[in-house]
């Protein structure tokens, strides 16, 4: 991961939460969130410094090169319509039976497209952010990305599945 690459995620969830603590902890910036709710958002950047906090799901894209969509399954390609990618930058979605064609608008703009999925519980974020260490993850995205995404898994202390 470049030392520039700016991480958002859209979601504050089970997921997006684990996520985004263990990325912390691994000295990986995570500088936007955006949820359905207010509150759930404030308390996912609370402890990370930098975080900034968006009503607008739109504005987390504006601001991060990688964008984790940590947000139930059936929401993702909806979401992902719905919002206006650059060129470039990286769309990465966490669900582990969704297909990266849910992604399918995002490819259209020229973003990357991917998916990361820990194959890890997450029932409580805390116990699953500290277990992503020796984890498997399982990855999908090609070139760039694809290298983007095994150092996040190298930099976890995790393990890379394709």
């Amino acid at each position: 991961m470049s030392d520039s690459a700016r991480i958002g995620f859209i979601g504050a969830g089970r997921v997006g939460l684990a996520l985004s603590r263990a990325f912390a902890r691994a000295g990986i910036p995570v500088v936007a969130v955006a949820s359905r709710g207010r509150a759930s958002a404030e308390a996912f950047a609370a402890p990370l410094a930098g975080c900034r906090v968006f009503d607008m799901p739109q504005a987390v894209v504006d601001s991060a090169d990688t964008v984790f969509l940590s947000v139930p399954d059936d929401v993702i390609a909806p979401l992902a319509a719905s919002l206006r990618w650059r060129s470039g930058m990286a769309v990465v979605h966490c669900s582990g039976a969704s297909e990266l064609t849910a992604l399918a608008v995002a490819r259209a703009a020229d973003a990357q497209v991917g998916s990361f999925h820990p194959l890890l519980m997450f029932a409580d974020p805390e116990v699953a952010a500290a277990a992503l260490a020796g984890c498997a993850i399982a990855l999908e995205a090609e070139g760039a990305l694809l290298l983007e995404l095994e150092a996040l898994v190298a930099a976890l202390g995790a393990q890379t599945l394709r």
